[in-house]
């Protein structure tokens, strides 16, 4: 059976789709780049705003009308969230929800193995992701994640081991440890015990080689002194930390249901700054919450500019059914995207001044097979023509180098 794929949104998500092609491929299935090509098309989807929503209902049409045969999955967050919106679009649309991900190789009539999930390479890339925990509870008011992966789960530490094992014996240099909530993550050891997510990087960085771990995302409260300690000690982990803020300013997480101040988010980047100079610190910030003033919005904005963030990831607030910012009154589209415009230009004056602060210094860096390379602490460098996926590096930062696009495009 010729197969195709094509994931929308995170991480986890992507690390999801690669496992399903190890598995599919694995029982005689063969991966093609088209979905003309294909006997099943794959639709990996995410559901945490409107826009994605739209995406994925735009790819399903355009992949009905390439391959009117083939079989046409779509599973995810959307799948899950509002299958029937999928079923609407056409017949010949098979809806899959995040719980039944795992059973999809049988469904397909392949094979399953009975041997623990897990991937050894991870296509088109250079860095791989490892998904080693899923569900969330947190009760923030316009988040629809809890809804559709409400189940806590974490990979057990022997399992951790062995793929990041796997991945670094096929030549892959950086690891990405991806989770819903990353930071609480408590795998199982082989004795039963729990261990969290600090410990497992113990364990992890004594793994022989030359290689790199990277922490995707972990919320402002997991990002403990013990942590960054660590991190800052280790040669092995990358001095990046993206801490989704969501709002900088107090009233507006307390309306949200977020759990923290923007007192405390301050305090935790000047841990890590006094802890680490050079560490990148990014975050997620959501612009147009329902309850958002101006003058709130302007706090915010004051505030990231003073903690001296490297970067941001600027969304719109999109109401989601089912949570229960959804009930409020949404603000003006042309508010929302006023400030989304404000920040984004903060954005690109923020990621230009980290690297003019590191102008001329010397840093290990990844080369990625799109001819761009990564340091730890995610600044772009050139690569000559030629190197592209050669491997870690010491190369120089040249502030010369930032391109706004370039950095635009490379948003965390």
């Amino acid at each position: 059976m010729r197969i195709w794929s094509f994931t929308f949104g995170c991480k986890v998500n992507q690390y999801e789709t690669e496992l399903l092609r190890h598995r599919l491929t694995g029982s005689d299935g063969i991966h093609v780049e088209t979905p003309e090509e294909a006997d099943l098309c794959l639709i990996n989807s995410c559901s945490v705003t409107e826009f994605a929503d739209r995406e994925c209902r735009k790819m399903v049409r355009k992949v009905l009308r390439a391959n009117p045969r083939a079989r046409t999955i779509v599973t995810g967050c959307y799948a899950t969230r509002a299958p029937q919106e999928l079923k609407a679009i056409s017949d010949r649309v098979e809806v899959y929800s995040n719980q039944e991900k795992d059973e999809l190789p049988s469904c397909f009539g392949f094979e399953v193995s009975s041997q623990p999930l897990g991937i050894h390479q991870f296509a088109g890339r250079t860095r791989a992701f490892l998904k080693i925990q899923d569900g969330c509870k947190a009760p923030c008011n316009y988040c629809i994640i809890p809804t559709v992966r409400p189940d806590m789960w974490s990979k057990p530490v022997e399992q951790v081991r062995e793929e990041v094992q796997a991945l670094l014996g096929n030549g892959y240099q950086e690891i990405v440890l991806t989770g819903i909530r990353l930071g609480l993550y408590q795998g199982k050891m082989d004795g039963g015990a729990k261990i969290n997510l600090l410990n497992l990087l113990k364990k992890l960085v004594e793994v022989p080689g030359r290689f790199r771990i990277r922490l995707s995302s972990l919320e402002v409260t997991e990002v403990t002194d013990r942590l960054i300690g660590f991190v800052g000690q280790s040669n092995k982990i990358c001095r990046h930390f993206h801490i989704p803020m969501q709002s900088g300013n107090s009233e507006v997480l307390r309306s949200m249901q977020r759990w923290y101040d923007i007192d405390l988010y301050r305090e935790r980047v000047r841990a890590v700054r006094e802890a680490m100079p050079d560490c990148g610190i990014t975050a997620d910030v959501m612009v147009g919450y329902p309850t958002e003033t101006d003058e709130q919005f302007e706090e915010t904005a004051r505030n990231i500019e003073a903690m001296e963030l490297s970067g941001l990831h600027v969304f719109r607030f999109s109401a989601r059914q089912g949570t229960k910012a959804a009930e409020l009154k949404p603000l003006d589209p042309r508010v929302v995207i006023r400030r989304a415009g404000i920040l984004g230009e903060l954005d690109m004056v923020l990621r230009e001044r980290f690297y003019r602060k590191h102008e001329g210094t010397q840093r290990e860096a990844l080369p990625e097979r799109s001819g761009e390379a990564w340091t730890d602490n995610y600044i772009r460098v050139d690569v000559p023509l030629g190197e592209a996926g050669t491997g870690l590096s010491h190369r120089r930062v040249f502030s010369s180098h930032f391109d706004r696009k370039e950095i635009e495009k490379a948003a965390v």
